[in-house]
C-alpha cells in the first residue's frame, strides 16, 4: 500500500500472533481475578500486505441485511497460507506453501495465546457529556433483511470476485507476505490484514447504500466518547473520526463514558439509536472495557455467554433497519511489559471475532493495529503523545488529542480495509498522512 503504512505496520502482523485475541483494558478498577494477557512478541516471518484489499473473508454466516447475492464463480486470488508450524503462546511461524483451493488450509493450527498473570489496573472510565448533534431520523425505506447466507468466498485486488469457497476451514493459517490479493481464512482462521496493515474480517455478500447521506453512529464507551474542550485535552477517537471522511459521510458519536455493552442497552441508548438509524447508515459498536467487571451486575458481561449475547443485540438491531452493523475490539489498555506491549481483553475480542464470524458482521480489530502502531512508535512517545496524561503520569486507558486522531486513523484505515460502501468517502491523503 503506501509507504508510510507501510513502515507503521510492515513485520508487525504476522497474523497468528495477533490472530483475534486483540482488544485491551481500560482504567477502570480492575476485576477480581481478571487474568492480564502476556503478550508475546510476533516472530513470523510472514510480511504485511501493502496497498492490497481485504484478505480474509470470514466464515460462513447469516445473511448480510439488502439480500444481495455474491457473484457467482471465481477462486480466491493468489496470496498464500502458512503450512506447518504452529503458533504457540503469540508467536507465528510461517513457512510458505500455497493453499489449497476449495479445500483445507493445513497446519497453522493455534496455541497458548491464553491469557495469565496479574489483573488489569487503574482507574474508572471518567464519562464526558455527549455533544455530537442529532441526525434527522428518516424512515426506513427498505425492505427487511433478506438473502441467503454465503459460504467462504474472498475478496481480490479490493474487489468481491468470486463465489464462495465451499470446502474446508481453514483452522489457525495465516496470510503471509504478497499483495493483499489473496490468503483467507475461514471458520476458527486467523483474521487477514488488507490495506496496508488493517486487520479485518469481512462480511460476504452485498452490504445496502444509503440513498442520502450515510450516517455513521458510534456505541461506546469513554475511549470514544466526546469531549468538550479541557486542561488535559483528552479526547475520544470518536470526536476525531469525522476527520477522515468527506463530507459525504456524518459521524454521530453516541459514546458515553462508563458504559458497557450491557448498560448501554439497558439505559435505552441503543432503542435511541435505532429510533433514527436509516437504510445503509453504520451502527460500529466497541464493546469490552467495562464489561470486564464482575463486582459490578450493572455492567460486567461474561465473553463467554452473556457478552456475545448483547452484542448480538447490536447487529440485530442495525439490521433490522437495514443498516450496516461493524464490531470494533476496544483499544489497548497501556500494558507494557518486557519491551512488550500486551492486550489485557483477550476473551472479549476473542468473542467480538466468534461472534463476527457466526454472524457475518465485518470486525475491525482495532486493538491489534493499535497495539502494532504502539510497538512501531516505541513507549516513549506512547506515554507522551498518545495516552491521556494527567498529573505528569500517562494514563493507562484514555487518550490526548493526538492519541484519539490517531486511533480514529487506525478505524478509517480499516473502514477502507472493508471495502464497506463508505470506503469511498475516506480522504487518502490523511491515512497516508500518520
Amino acid at each position: 500500500m503506501k509507504a508510510r503504512l507501510t513502515q507503521v505496520f510492515a513485520g508487525v502482523f504476522a497474523l497468528t500472533a495477533f490472530s483475534l485475541p486483540g482488544c485491551s483494558s481500560d482504567s477502570s478498577p480492575a476485576q477480581p481475578g481478571s487474568g492480564g494477557s502476556t503478550g508475546g512478541a510476533v516472530t513470523g516471518s510472514g510480511g504485511v500486505s501493502t496497498g492490497g484489499t481485504t484478505t480474509s473473508p470470514t466464515s460462513s454466516g447469516g445473511a448480510l441485511p439488502s439480500g444481495g447475492t455474491p457473484a457467482s464463480g471465481g477462486q480466491s486470488q493468489a496470496g498464500s497460507v502458512s503450512q506447518g508450524g504452529s503458533a504457540t503462546g503469540g508467536a507465528a511461524t510461517n513457512a510458505g506453501g500455497q493453499s489449497a483451493l476449495g479445500g483445507s488450509a493445513s497446519g497453522g493450527s493455534a496455541s497458548g495465546g491464553a491469557a495469565s498473570g496479574g489483573s488489569a489496573t487503574g482507574g474508572s472510565e471518567a464519562g464526558g457529556s455527549k455533544t455530537a448533534g442529532s441526525v434527522a431520523g428518516g424512515s426506513r425505506t427498505g425492505g427487511s433483511v433478506a438473502g441467503g447466507s454465503v459460504v467462504g468466498g474472498s475478496a481480490a485486488g479490493g474487489s468481491r470476485t468470486g463465489g464462495g469457497v465451499t470446502g474446508g476451514t481453514t483452522t489457525g493459517g495465516v496470510s503471509a507476505g504478497g499483495s493483499g490479493a489473496g490468503g483467507k481464512t475461514g471458520a476458527g482462521g486467523s483474521a487477514g490484514t488488507a490495506g496496508g496493515g488493517a486487520v479485518v474480517t469481512p462480511a460476504t455478500g452485498t452490504y445496502p447504500v444509503s440513498s442520502g447521506t450515510p450516517t455513521i453512529y458510534l456505541a461506546s464507551d469513554s475511549t470514544v466518547s466526546y469531549y468538550a474542550p479541557n486542561a488535559n485535552n483528552q479526547e475520544g477517537w470518536g470526536q476525531e473520526l469525522q476527520n477522515f471522511f468527506t463530507s459525504s459521510v456524518v459521524v454521530v458519536d453516541d459514546a458515553i463514558g462508563g458504559r458497557s455493552s450491557k448498560s448501554f442497552i439497558d439505559e435505552g441508548h441503543l432503542t435511541a439509536i435505532l429510533g433514527v438509524i436509516k437504510e445503509g447508515d453504520y451502527l460500529f459498536a466497541a464493546w469490552g472495557i467495562n464489561d470486564r467487571y464482575t463486582s459490578d451486575t450493572t455492567r460486567y458481561t461474561n465473553p463467554a455467554t452473556t457478552y456475545r449475547t448483547y452484542l448480538q443485540q447490536y447487529i440485530d438491531g442495525a439490521r433490522s433497519k437495514n443498516a450496516i452493523p461493524v464490531i470494533i475490539t476496544p483499544t489497548p489498555r497501556l500494558d507494557y511489559q518486557n519491551g512488550v506491549f500486551n492486550n489485557d481483553y483477550v476473551a472479549y475480542c476473542q468473542a467480538d471475532a466468534a461472534v463476527a464470524a457466526s454472524s457475518n458482521t465485518p470486525l475491525i480489530d482495532l486493538q491489534t493495529m493499535a497495539l502494532a502502531y504502539y510497538t512501531q512508535i516505541g513507549i516513549t512517545t506512547v506515554q507522551t503523545t498518545i495516552v491521556l496524561v494527567s498529573g505528569g503520569q500517562p494514563n493507562v486507558l484514555h487518550f490526548q488529542a493526538h492519541g484519539a486522531y490517531e486511533m480514529a486513523r487506525l478505524v478509517a484505515l480499516g473502514v477502507q480495509a472493508l471495502n464497506l460502501p463508505i470506503s469511498q468517502y475516506v480522504i487518502q491523503a490523511k491515512l497516508d498522512g500518520g
